[in-house]
Parts: C-alpha cells; sequence; structure tokens
C-alpha cells in the first residue's frame, strides 16, 4: 500500500474526501490505510497550493523628466516635498530615494 500512498492522484482522493466533510480525519485516515499525520501534511499541502497569493502590488509613481539642457538636474516631486538630484548622481541612489519615498 505504500507505493499506492504515494501517487498525486491517491492523496487527491484522499483529501478531496477529508475536506467534504461527514467523518473526521481519523476516519478518513483509517480508511485509507494512511497515518493522521500523513493526511494533515497532504491537507495543508493542497491549501497551500490553491491559497491565492497575498504579495502586495507594487505601487507606480508618475515622475516627470524635464531637460533644458545636457547636464540639467534631474528633479521629482512627491506632493510638496520636490528633489533635485544633480546630473551624473547614480541612477541606483536616486532609484533608492525614490523607492523609499514611494512607500510613504
Amino acid at each position: 500500500m505504500a507505493r499506492v500512498a504515494q501517487r498525486p492522484e491517491f492523496w487527491a482522493v484522499v483529501v478531496a474526501e477529508a475536506q467534504a466533510g461527514g467523518q473526521t480525519l481519523e476516519q478518513v485516515a483509517a480508511k485509507h490505510s494512511v497515518t493522521e499525520a500523513a493526511l494533515k501534511y497532504h491537507l495543508y499541502k493542497t491549501r497551500r497550493a490553491t491559497a491565492k497569493p497575498t504579495a502586495r502590488a507594487a505601487r507606480v509613481l508618475p515622475i516627470r523628466v524635464e531637460r533644458e539642457r545636457e547636464s540639467a538636474p534631474v528633479e521629482a516631486q512627491f506632493g510638496s516635498v520636490r528633489l533635485s538630484f544633480r546630473d551624473g548622481c547614480d541612477p541606483a541612489y536616486v532609484a533608492a530615494v525614490l523607492s523609499a519615498l514611494g512607500k510613504c
């Protein structure tokens, strides 16, 4: 029975039966000759696989770049806060500052 119990199809049937209700997990496990711990593990695994992701969606902030001349500074405005970065400033630094402000 151990080989059959390892098949995903087997566990799909057992988990569906356990989720349907009407019987305790102990009864379902005994009926299919598996341990209650193994059944709980596969229930958890199934719930986790079908759960919706909870990650937050990334916010996109509007940025307007105005260049009057070749060496103009880069400016960004968040509400009443206006930032100015010198020409030649490291783009990674600018991105990090804007990202941090976007999280506020």
